[in-house]
């Protein structure tokens, strides 16, 4: 507003400067006291200015000032969104906050903004929509592993105190047995027993030392965030993923390998159209394996998907979108399983009445008896009979050849006498 009337304010003071000068009255003015006004009139309107640009930089402020409580929440809202929260290492992120383990155990991620909403879509269009990105997107991240690792230390723990158990009762016995040596055995074989008993106590304590130190191992193989890298410039498709390192306040394993060569179990299936995602089940998690390696990687179930199970079927198996599409969920096939399980078992009621599964077990016993049996009784019989020697059965078929043969030909040379005296 003031920029519209500026020019017209510089208007009036040249009109009023000028009547200043004509006006007879004013004539005997001083110029500088008019030069001072004007300078005064000019740092009013400069000062007026400035105040109000400073009034509207207060007026921005208020509008973005939010308070304390507001701006947390806001803060805790953008941890909890997938991808936006920065992954640490400490101590802090291995071990539980308190120790009801049930509020650690609770969902805390949001949907990710831009990602297909779970079970609506069709699996070839959010493929579709995977191929067609232009820059990494983020399909998996994982709900804090605070409880896996508060099970793998404790299970851990428990086979190392199992380990150094083993080791020291097995190395008393074996040094009590060489002190006393019941057997009176010589000194060599007495060395030699010693021997074997320890390679037998150390064996039996690396046993649940191994085990130990697997638990302590296994955190390294939890997946923590998962990208798709879309091909481009004659490049195949890539997935990148993160995992926790071995030791904390370490750098995080990042890993990055073509989309073929991490490959989930033929037999597993990861949609089962249960939970928010499709993926919610008694298990917890799933297994990734690279080609050629036997220590999978572990997928907690309990996390962000992008999209849903099923784009986790494909991605990382042989089917085809149809073939996911198609395949029957887990609970369909348990539900069919149990099914024809229920139809036997009534079957069987009918049949049998009251106790029918005794009576069905007791029937089945006497069936494999009576088989046994049958076997038994064949074997003795194929022993009691005397093998015949080939040479007799060939004579005999040759012998009854050659007798049948004249009996044919006996038959019909009277027939052609009697037809000659005719």
């Amino acid at each position: 507003m003031f920029q519209l009337v500026r020019p017209l304010l510089g208007l009036s003071v040249n009109i009023g400067c000028r009547s200043i000068c004509t006006n007879s009255s004013f004539r005997n003015i001083h110029p500088s006291y008019i030069l001072t006004n004007l300078k005064r009139i000019r740092i009013h309107n400069q000062f007026r200015r400035y105040a109000s640009d400073l009034q509207k930089r207060d007026n921005k402020n208020k509008k973005t000032m939010i308070s304390a409580d507001a701006y947390e929440k806001q803060q805790i809202i953008k941890r909890r969104i997938p991808g936006e929260a920065e992954q640490t290492n400490s101590w802090k992120d291995r071990t539980p906050n308190s120790w009801h383990f049930e509020k650690e155990a609770a969902p805390t991620l949001l949907p990710r903004p831009g990602a297909p909403p779970p079970n609506k879509w069709p699996l070839a269009k959010m493929y579709q929509v995977l191929k067609m990105k232009k820059e990494p997107e983020l399909i998996y991240e994982a709900e804090p592993h605070k409880m896996y690792f508060v099970f793998c230390y404790a299970f851990a723990l428990v086979f190392i105190i199992y380990a150094m158990n083993a080791l020291s009762i097995g190395l008393t016995l074996t040094d009590r047995m060489y002190k006393d040596n019941d057997n009176k055995l010589k000194d060599w074989q007495l060395d030699l027993e010693y021997v074997m008993h320890l390679v037998i106590s150390v064996v039996m304590a690396c046993l649940p030392l191994g085990i130990g130190f697997g638990f302590l191992l296994l955190p390294s193989r939890l997946i923590r965030r998962m990208w798709y890298l879309p091909e481009g410039s004659g490049k195949p498709a890539y997935i990148k993923f993160t995992t926790h390192p071995l030791l904390p306040n370490r750098p995080t394993p990042v890993r990055t390998m073509p989309l073929g060569v991490l490959r989930k179990s033929i037999t597993a299936k990861i949609y089962n159209g249960k939970g928010f995602y499709g993926v919610t089940d008694s298990s917890f998690f799933f297994f990734l394996r690279e080609n050629g390696r036997r220590i999978p990687f572990i997928v907690d179930r309990k996390g962000f998907f992008w999209g849903d199970g099923r784009m986790f079927d494909l991605l990382f198996s042989n089917d085809t979108i149809d073939q996911v599409e198609n395949s029957k969920k887990i609970d369909e096939i348990y539900g069919d399983l149990l099914r024809e399980r229920r139809e036997k078992e009534q079957a069987l009621k009918k049949e049998y009445g009251f106790g029918w599964r005794t009576k069905a077990a007791g029937k089945l016993m006497v069936d494999d008896v009576s088989k046994i049996k049958s076997l038994i009784s064949g074997s003795s019989d194929e022993s009691n009979t005397p093998d015949k020697p080939k040479s007799t059965s060939k004579t005999s078929s040759k012998a009854d050849a050659g007798n049948s043969t004249p009996k044919k030909s006996q038959s019909k040379r009277p027939k052609k006498k009697y037809e000659n005296k005719k």
